[in-house]
């Protein structure tokens, strides 16, 4: 039988913060519910006389998707590079965001949290994340859903990077 050593049993998703690309202004994702990375894979084949001569497959980047159970609209203008306006005082306080076309959504870094079984954590960062989609549904009988995705592409840090941690600590 094999033994799991520090945080390789991840269960649950337990926190996912946002930056900009400088990692300043973190924003916490409040009620995240999924942090999805999928590798993209530059792959080809080379083939000959109808035989497999070698084949060649790269990290080209990874597609990434977030979904929280909660609007937070915070969240939205660090994925948009929108800003939020506040007004008003208790009780008739305001928060407001408006999208207008042709603004250029900004590199953000992508930071989440699983726990590990026992003590330890694993952590998975993206440093250079650029939205391309994002969606949620005001629907009778259910809390709205936020949904995200997006590409993450390389700078000198790499892609992405999960860091194991015998001790779980918060982002």
């Amino acid at each position: 039988m094999t033994t799991l050593t520090f945080g390789q049993a991840a269960f649950g998703l337990r926190e996912v913060k946002l930056t900009s690309y400088d990692g300043s202004g973190a924003v916490s994702m409040p009620a995240a519910m999924l942090l999805h990375v999928a590798p993209r894979i530059a792959a080809a084949e080379f083939s000959a006389e109808g035989v497999l001569i070698g084949a060649s497959g790269v990290l080209a980047g990874a597609d990434w998707e977030l979904e929280a159970g909660a609007i937070s609209l915070a969240v939205l203008a660090k994925l948009t590079g929108e800003s939020t306006v506040a007004a008003g005082s208790t009780p008739n306080q305001t928060l407001t965001l408006t999208a207008d076309a042709g603004v250029e959504f900004p590199y953000v870094r992508i930071y989440g949290r699983a726990k590990g079984e026992g003590t330890g954590g694993i952590y998975c960062k993206m440093y250079r994340c650029k939205l391309t989609a994002i969606e949620g549904t005001f629907r009778q009988g259910e809390f709205f859903v936020t949904s995200a995705a997006g590409v993450a592409v390389s700078n000198s840090s790499g892609v992405f990077e999960f860091v194991q941690r015998e001790t779980d600590a918060a982002l």
